[in-house]
């Protein structure tokens, strides 16, 4: 096919499949922390009491409004300067990405929550059910169909991110794909092989949140 060198490239697909592993590894672990960290930053800012709500509102806006690759960059230069803590290449992006995606979570999780019927929390005050076990029993279970769409293309958006990583040498696919056309000098090539390889680790994503929203949606009809 022309010019391109297709077989060039393949025989560095081993270590193309090294950074397909160390990207899974990078989106794993910052969207575990973005998840966690995401649901406690939207129930503080949900609850308006000042001490908690301002915090979270902050963090938000911050992590919302700077550009990842800024966080990564002054998580992996910045924070040995000021602690002498260093946390290395891959613990610095998986941070740094994490941070970054949990004020998006927040803000979903809170749009799911606030999108839970008034009338739920009132049958669950009639109930006798506190603050944490309405949320727990009445309203999280019901807003998690409301953030399954917004939830899965964030998440999608965060594994493609986590090529921002290569700034600071992290050896996830594309830095692995920038070394090897370097080699190689066939850029062309290697990077179109690069972007297969993300749409074979992103596009299953899609697919898990769409069987997701499919088996919400059956169970709601079956409720209703």
């Amino acid at each position: 096919m022309g010019d391109f060198q297709w077989a060039r490239i393949l025989a560095y697909f081993p270590d193309l499949l090294r950074g397909v592993g160390v990207t899974l590894q990078l989106g794993l672990i910052s969207a575990s922390l973005g998840l966690v960290l995401g649901l406690v930053l939207a129930l503080m800012k949900f609850s308006k009491v000042p001490v908690l709500y301002w915090p979270a509102y902050v963090y938000i806006e911050f992590f919302r409004t700077t550009p990842p690759l800024v966080q990564i960059v002054w998580l992996y230069y910045g924070l040995p300067l000021f602690t002498g803590y260093d946390l290395g290449a891959f613990g610095a992006a998986a941070v740094a990405l994490g941070l970054n995606i949990a004020a998006f979570y927040a803000e979903i999780y809170r749009a799911g929550i606030v999108g839970v019927h008034r009338t739920q929390w009132q049958a669950a005050r009639v109930l006798g059910l506190n603050l944490r076990d309405t949320l727990r029993y009445v309203v999280l279970p019901q807003a998690v169909r409301n953030v399954l769409p917004p939830m899965g293309t964030t998440t999608i958006y965060l594994i493609k991110d986590t090529a921002l990583a290569s700034a600071i040498g992290t050896l996830e696919l594309l830095r692995i794909g920038q070394l090897i056309a370097v080699e190689t000098f066939r850029p062309v090539e290697t990077l179109t092989i690069v972007a297969l390889l993300y749409f074979v680790v992103t596009y299953p994503v899609a697919l898990l949140i769409g069987r997701l929203e499919a088996r919400f949606k059956i169970a709601r009809v079956g409720a209703a």
